[in-house]
């Protein structure tokens, strides 16, 4: 794997993570659907604490699946398209086996036999 693959590989964890979250999820959603919100509409449509609403958007800002626009004392808060474009667009080739490629074997740590459940062996 080269090192831009892995640069790749951890982009879309970053941004996958930071959509496995239900509420983050749909706060995406919301924003995506109207375009750009304020920071208040945002808070209106949500019945969370401001801290967690904040809390929220940083991670989706982190991820850089937010951007930011400031008009004097308001901050507009639109989707970055283009991160999602890339990581989606990325996702197909990681995931799907290209023809002739040969799979890596992932060897399993053997589970102690005290951890082992019962009637499993």
């Amino acid at each position: 794997m080269t090192p831009l693959e892995t640069n790749g590989d951890r982009r879309a964890v970053r941004v996958l993570k930071a959509l496995a979250d239900p509420k983050r999820f749909q706060m995406f959603k919301v924003i995506a659907a109207a375009g750009e919100l304020s920071c208040s509409q945002i808070g209106r449509r949500f019945p969370l604490a401001q801290p967690t609403i904040s809390h929220h958007l940083k991670i989706l800002y982190d991820a850089s699946l937010l951007q930011v626009r400031e008009k004097g004392p308001l901050h507009y808060i639109s989707v970055n398209r283009k991160t999602v474009r890339n990581v989606l667009g990325m996702l197909p080739k990681r995931l799907i086996r290209r023809r002739g490629a040969k799979l890596k074997t992932v060897r399993r740590t053997p589970v102690p036999t005290s951890r082992r459940r019962r009637g499993r062996n």
